[in-house]
Order: structure tokens, then C-alpha cells, then sequence
């Protein structure tokens, strides 16, 4: 009788157990298929293809889209990490990475666009730990190389203390070195229209020179940093010796790092002193605090612009300037600025004015080493005080356009080409003027 029990209840486990087994090869077959089905989509083919072809809003959106029905699934998963990357949702692709790697440790690519992530939003420390995964496993040796050079930075880091170095060499040419006049005569409405001659344009060659030194000092365990920074640059024309300038700017920096919102708080304050043949040489002493993240820049600058020579000293002005700048995509930002300019002394009424500025900057990524950038500027400035020579207020609209060519030898040397034209109208015959330029620079970068 017991031994009939025994071997029921042995039976029972054994059915049962296998029974277990069954269904369980029975979700997982069912999981495979439906990750397949999710796969050959309509939808993940779309998205796929938005990706591909750079349109990451749309990728994003898609893939979330499928995200929503199967939030398992590891590539949807990872398109959907790189496309919230590309359009500044970095906390949705944290946590996207952060599912794959629970579920699938071993998928290097995954973990080392985390790492980069991390390392991109200054989270050194967790940034560090998933490179140090990535170099004891089986990766390229271009990804061994990228990964080592993560690490050897995020070492330096570690020092608390780091420096690097511009150095910039380049010829150009202008066609207007010397501001000159569209027009060469132009009337003054105040004395009887009576006609006066303007300087006209001159075109030159010229070279220019730039060094550029940072030093930064990240204190521990904090989240402030100081940095000092010191600029010189010099341009010298072949023949407009008059035209020549150089100048010189020590800027020191206080900056703090929010970890929690991922804001920079960061007040900067500086002397720059600019020389000019023509002896109208003069100092800037400027305060500048500023607020940033990954979507949007916000300053507010306080300049006060003094001239040296006695005879210069009713030029002299303070600047207000509030400076709004907003991320609209990863290769988009457009801008606007808003100052203004009040004299010191009380004989000059030219200086007195505000003016609106609104710009864009476009950048394309041809591929790793080349890329072209656009920029495009306009501003409109107001006068304060009716000009007794023209007999009105003076306005002015600036326009300018710029295209640049960069193409990057290696990490340290880069060659950039460059043109420009820049434009000023004004109701004042004496102001307006244009001015295209071109110039080929070599770029040499250092870092300590």
C-alpha cells in the first residue's frame, strides 16, 4: 500500500515537472516569435530607416512607439537609447541601456555607448565603471582604443587638475580692411545737404596668429571648478600697417556643476586690452554670469570699454548684453542677443543705442574628420539721440554670413577654410559698408 502511494506521488512530480518544462519551451518559442514579429515590422523597418537617414525626431518617436508594445526587446531597446541621444532625452536613454544590460550583459556595443553617455554627462565615476567592464572584454581594437583613451581622461580627471592649448596660424584676405564707404560721397542733411567724401574701401592680405591657454582646477570631492584663461591674438595686414591689431585677455572662471539637474552655474570676470596702430587703444573689463544644460545657454555680460590716450577718453562706454541661446537640434542653434550701450562721458550722443541680434549656427557631419558649419546673423540697433550733422537718428541692420570647412588630421591637427560677408545699412550715408573675407587656418591643440 505505501509503495503504490510512493510511486503515485513519484509520478505525480515527474508530469508535473514536465509539464513545467513544456510551457516553459512553449513562452520562450512564443517570445522568440513575437521579438521576431515585433522585428519585420512595418513600423521597426520605418524607424530603422530614420535612423539611418538622421531623422532622429521621427526614429525616436517610432521606436518608443514599439517600445510601448514590447519593452524587452534589445534592439528596439538600443535604436531607441541612440535615437533619444541624438535629440538631447538622455535620461530616457539611460534607462533604455540600462534594460539591455540587465538582460543581456555581453552586448559590448550597448554598454560602451553608455559609457559614453555617462562620460558625456560628466558622470565620471559610473562612466569609468562600465569602460573598466568594456576593457576585460572581447572588443575590436578600435573600440579597446577608444575605451583606453575614455579611461586615460577620465584619469587625468582624477588629478584634479588639467591644461590644453590652441595655437591657430592662418592667412586671409579682406576687401575691406578699413570699414570704407559703399559709396564714396554721401550728404550731410544737417549743414544744407552738403556733399562730403568718405574713405573708400581698401582690400589686403593678411595674417593672423592665436594662442590660447586653459587651466582647470576641478576641487575635490565638490562640484565647483576654477578655470583660467589666457588669449592673444594678433592680425597684421601686408600693407594697412594702420589696420593692424593685437590683443590680449585673462579670463578667470568659477564654475559649478549641478549632478542632479545636470546645470553649469558659472560666473566669469576678465580684462581684455586691445592695440591698434592707429593709437586708438583701449581696455575691456567685463563680468559675465551664466547658466547652461544640455538644451539651452543664458548669460548676462557687463562691459566697460575704456580708452587709453587722453584725447579718446569721450569714447568710452558701459555694454549690457543678455545672450539667449537654445540647442533646437544636435546640429542646430539659434540665438538672440540683446544690448546696450551707454556713454560715460557726456560729449559723445553716438555711442548711446540698443540693439537685437538673432543668429543660427548649422553644422554638418560629413563623416568623423569633416564637417562644414553655417552661421547667419542679423542685427538692428537704435540710437538714442538725434545726430546734429544727418538731422535724425541714426539705425543701422547688420547682416552677416559665414561658411566654414574643418577637416581634422588627427585628435591634434586640424586645417580650416573659411569666407564671410558681412554687410551694414544705415540711414546715415557715412556707415554703410560691406565686406567679404577669406581665410585658410592650421589648428594645433595640446592637452596636459
Amino acid at each position: 500500500m505505501y509503495l503504490k502511494l510512493i510511486i503515485l506521488a513519484f509520478l505525480s512530480i515527474f508530469i508535473e515537472a514536465n509539464n513545467e518544462i513544456t510551457t516553459n519551451n512553449i513562452v520562450k518559442a512564443q517570445e522568440e516569435q513575437y521579438t521576431q514579429s515585433i522585428e519585420n515590422s512595418n513600423d521597426y523597418i520605418t524607424a530603422s530607416v530614420m535612423y539611418k537617414i538622421k531623422d532622429y525626431q521621427k526614429s525616436y518617436e517610432l521606436f518608443f512607439k514599439l517600445f510601448t508594445i514590447d519593452s524587452y526587446n534589445i534592439n528596439v531597446n538600443y535604436f531607441l537609447a541612440l535615437s533619444a541621444i541624438q535629440i538631447n532625452k538622455n535620461d530616457e536613454a539611460m534607462a533604455a541601456f540600462e534594460r539591455i544590460l540587465t538582460q543581456k550583459p555581453d552586448f559590448n556595443q550597448a554598454r560602451y555607448e553608455y559609457a559614453k553617455l555617462l562620460f558625456k554627462l560628466n558622470l565620471k565615476n559610473d562612466a569609468k565603471k562600465e569602460f573598466m567592464i568594456l576593457s576585460k572584454s572581447d572588443i575590436n581594437n578600435n573600440t579597446k582604443k577608444s575605451v583606453d583613451n575614455y579611461l586615460d581622461a577620465i584619469n587625468k580627471e582624477s588629478k584634479y587638475f588639467y591644461a590644453n592649448a590652441s595655437i591657430l596660424v592662418g592667412v586671409g584676405r579682406s576687401t575691406n580692411v578699413n570699414s570704407g564707404l559703399d559709396s564714396p560721397e554721401y550728404r550731410l542733411s544737417g549743414l544744407n545737404n552738403i556733399s562730403v567724401s568718405g574713405e573708400k574701401p581698401i582690400a589686403d592680405n593678411y595674417h593672423n596668429e592665436m594662442l590660447m591657454l586653459n587651466f582647470s582646477n576641478n576641487f575635490k570631492d565638490s562640484s565647483y571648478t576654477l578655470k583660467n584663461s589666457i588669449f592673444i591674438y594678433n592680425k597684421n595686414y601686408f600693407h594697412e600697417n594702420m589696420e593692424n591689431l593685437t590683443a590680449y585677455s585673462y579670463k578667470p572662471t568659477i564654475l559649478y556643476f549641478d549632478q542632479k539637474t545636470k546645470n553649469i552655474y558659472s560666473l566669469n570676470f576678465g580684462f581684455t586690452r586691445i592695440d591698434k596702430k592707429d593709437n586708438e587703444n583701449f581696455n575691456i573689463f567685463n563680468l559675465t554670469p551664466s547658466f547652461s544644460n544640455s538644451s539651452i545657454l543664458s548669460s548676462l555680460n557687463y562691459q566697460r570699454i575704456l580708452y587709453l590716450d587722453e584725447s579718446d577718453k569721450d569714447k568710452n562706454f558701459d555694454k549690457y548684453e543678455f545672450l539667449l541661446k537654445y540647442n533646437l537640434l544636435t546640429t542646430l542653434n539659434i540665438y538672440s542677443k540683446f544690448s546696450k550701450s551707454v556713454r560715460i562721458d557726456t560729449t559723445r550722443i553716438d555711442l548711446d543705442k540698443n540693439s537685437i541680434l538673432t543668429g543660427m549656427e548649422y553644422v554638418y557631419q560629413i563623416n568623423n574628420k569633416n564637417l562644414i558649419k553655417f552661421d547667419l546673423e542679423y542685427m538692428k540697433s537704435y540710437y538714442k539721440y538725434t545726430n546734429n550733422y544727418f538731422d535724425s537718428k541714426r539705425e543701422d541692420n547688420y547682416y552677416f554670413v559665414g561658411l566654414s570647412y574643418l577637416t581634422k588630421i588627427n585628435k591634434e591637427n586640424q586645417i580650416m577654410l573659411s569666407t564671410s560677408f558681412t554687410k551694414n545699412n544705415s540711414n546715415q550715408g557715412a556707415y554703410p559698408y560691406e565686406e567679404i573675407d577669406g581665410k585658410i587656418n592650421y589648428i594645433k591643440t595640446f592637452n596636459w
